[in-house]
C-alpha cells in the first residue's frame, strides 16, 4: 500500500523536531504563498524587538553567527564565550523597555530583554535566510533556536551527533594567509593560530594554522529539552500575534506552568562583561581603547591596555548558583 501523505497538521509539527522523515515531502519544503506571507509578517514583529534590543551595534555580523569561522572558539552552538562576546557589542546600544511595555506581559514573556543577545543572533540569521513559506524554513529556525539557548549543553533525550568546535588536529604553522591557503588539503580548515590548538598553546611565529577540525559527540537539545526552562526571549517571538505556527513555541512543564502562576521567579542575571580569574575567555576585542584626537592616524602605537578587574565568568557563576 502506498504510505499515506501526512497532514498538514503533522508538517507543522515537525518543525520543532523530528522533520527529517518528511525530507522528501514536497509539502514540507515546497514554498506557501499564503504561509510566506504569514512569516513575513512575523519577520517583521522580531525585527522591530532585535532593532530595540540593539542589531545596530553588532560589529561583525555574519548572518546570524556567534563567532567568526576562523576563530579559536568555533562552535557550533552559542556557548558563554561566545555570549559574553555578542553582550560586550550590544552594550549602551538598544533601548531597554519601559515598565509600561512590560506591564501587559505575563512571566516569562516580560523578561525578554535577558535573551536580547538570542533574540538579536536570530532576527540576523532570519535576516541572511529569508522566509520563503515553507515549513522548513520553521524547522531551520528552530534548530538556530536550539543552538542559541542550550549553552552547549547535553541533553539526555537525544542520540549523538559530532558537533564541529575550534581546536584543530595535526596543526601545521603558516606565516600569510595564502601560505594557508596553499597547504590546505580536502577535509582540513584552516584558523588563526590563536589558541587554535589543543590545549591553547600557540606556535611561535606562526599567524594561521592548517589542520583537521576537532569535534566533540553532543546530545543536541531539542524543543521538549526546554519545557522547565523560562528561555524569555524565544518564549516572547514565539507568541508573538503573528508567528506562523504554534508548534515552534517551547513546552512548558507542569512545574514551570506553577512558576508562572505565582508571577514568576528572578532569572540568573546576565553575563558579566570582565575577565574571569578562572581564565575563561570572555571577549577577544575589550582590553583596548583607542585615542579619539588620533582617528586619523594608522599607527597603532597610540592604543592602550586597559586592565579589567577579575571577576566570575557564567561558567563560575553557575557553581556559585548550585552551591
Amino acid at each position: 500500500a502506498a504510505a499515506r501523505r501526512p497532514t498538514r497538521r503533522q508538517l507543522a509539527a515537525a518543525v520543532a523536531g523530528g522533520w527529517s522523515k518528511y525530507k522528501d515531502s514536497l509539502p514540507f519544503w515546497s514554498p506557501n504563498p499564503t504561509r510566506r506571507a504569514q512569516q513575513e509578517a512575523w519577520f517583521e514583529e522580531v525585527a522591530m524587538l532585535a532593532e530595540q534590543a540593539g542589531v545596530d551595534g553588532m560589529l561583525y555580523p555574519w548572518g546570524g553567527e556567534w563567532c567568526d569561522d576562523d576563530a579559536s572558539d568555533y562552535d557550533e552552538e552559542y556557548l558563554p564565550c561566545h555570549r559574553e562576546d555578542v553582550l560586550f557589542d550590544l552594550d549602551s546600544n538598544g533601548r531597554r523597555p519601559t515598565a509600561a511595555e512590560l506591564a501587559p506581559l505575563a512571566w516569562p514573556h516580560s523578561c525578554w530583554w535577558h535573551d536580547r543577545d538570542r533574540i538579536v543572533l536570530l532576527y540576523m540569521h532570519m535576516l541572511d535566510n529569508p522566509p520563503d513559506g515553507s515549513f522548513l524554513w520553521e524547522a531551520r529556525v528552530c534548530e538556530q533556536v536550539h543552538a542559541l539557548w542550550s549553552d552547549g549543553r547535553d541533553s539526555l533525550r537525544t542520540s549523538i551527533s559530532y558537533v564541529r568546535q575550534g581546536r584543530l588536529e595535526g596543526a601545521r604553522p603558516a606565516s600569510t594567509r595564502a601560505e594557508a591557503e596553499a597547504m590546505r588539503e580536502e577535509g582540513m580548515r584552516m584558523a588563526f593560530s590563536d589558541g587554535a590548538l589543543p590545549g591553547g598553546e600557540d606556535i611561535p611565529g606562526a599567524a594561521f594554522v592548517v589542520g583537521r577540525a576537532v569535534t566533540a559527540p553532543r546530545r543536541l537539545m531539542t524543543h521538549q529539552c526546554f519545557e522547565d526552562e523560562a528561555a524569555p526571549g524565544w518564549r516572547m517571538l514565539s507568541s508573538l500575534p503573528s508567528c506562523p505556527n504554534p508548534h515552534m513555541r517551547f513546552p512548558m512543564s507542569s512545574s514551570l506552568r506553577e512558576i508562572v502562576s505565582r508571577g514568576g521567579e528572578p532569572l540568573k542575571p546576565l553575563l558579566p562583561r570582565t575577565a574571569c580569574k578562572c581564565g575563561q575567555r570572555i571577549g577577544e576585542r575589550r582590553g583596548e581603547a583607542y585615542d579619539a584626537d588620533d582617528s586619523e592616524s594608522d599607527s597603532e602605537e597610540r592604543r592602550e591596555e586597559i586592565p579589567v578587574e577579575p571577576r566570575a565568568c557564567i561558567l563560575c557563576l553557575s557553581e556559585d548558583w548550585g552551591s
